[in-house]
């Protein structure tokens, strides 16, 4: 069995080889987690790539509203409901 270092030092080289920096990020405390709430490996495994998969959507909405080239992002809580007043 591997110890803790080198489990961690793992971790973070698969991680960066496979681009997935939130699985580095979020591995390490989730184990605890995993380890005090009795979480079995494919909980634990779920839950770590469950961060990564939602960090990605999140990255990924980003990345295609600036790409739009809108001016400003704009959300209905903004919306200024004087200039309509029929809605």
């Amino acid at each position: 069995m591997t110890g803790a270092k080198e489990t961690v030092g793992q971790i973070e080289y698969y991680s960066r080889a496979m681009k997935a920096p939130r699985i580095r990020e979020s591995a390490i405390r989730l184990a605890v987690q995993a380890r005090e709430g009795h979480w079995s490996h494919e909980e634990y495994l779920a839950a770590v790539l469950s961060r990564e998969v939602a960090a990605r959507e999140a990255s990924g909405t980003e990345t295609r509203t600036r790409a739009a080239g809108f001016p400003a992002r704009k959300s209905l809580e903004d919306f200024n409901f004087d200039h309509q007043p029929d809605l």
